[in-house]
């Protein structure tokens, strides 16, 4: 009854497997991975953006303390709030993300 949508399905499914497994195959052979036990924090960059945005963030950043607590109080994980990703500011410098905004993601990320 359903036999040739069924089929069209698996067979994107079916893609879609072959897709990602491709891709992850890919980034394993990337190498150059960030050995995290060694990094002294973690830093997590927290941007919340507009919108909603902050007030999720504000959660999730919540839960993350609350799961990672004893990391935290340890030294090894830190947050950063990373602000400027709002409308307002992207229009003011005429930017997806102004240079500034820029330089603190990499920094939470790459410091």
């Amino acid at each position: 009854m359903y036999e040739e949508e069924i089929q069209v399905a698996v067979k994107h499914f079916e893609d879609i497997l072959r897709e990602q497994i491709e891709r992850a195959k890919r980034i394993r052979e990337e190498g150059d991975w960030i050995n995290y036990s060694k990094l002294k924090p973690i830093i997590i960059g927290v941007a919340g953006g507009d919108g909603i945005g902050p007030y999720i963030t504000e959660q999730a950043q919540r839960v993350l303390e609350f799961l990672l607590q004893n990391e935290i109080q340890e030294g090894k994980v830190e947050f950063r709030k990373i602000e400027g990703l709002t409308i307002e500011n992207r229009m003011k410098h005429m930017q997806v993300v102004s240079d500034d905004v820029l330089e603190e993601i990499k920094n939470a990320m790459f410091c």
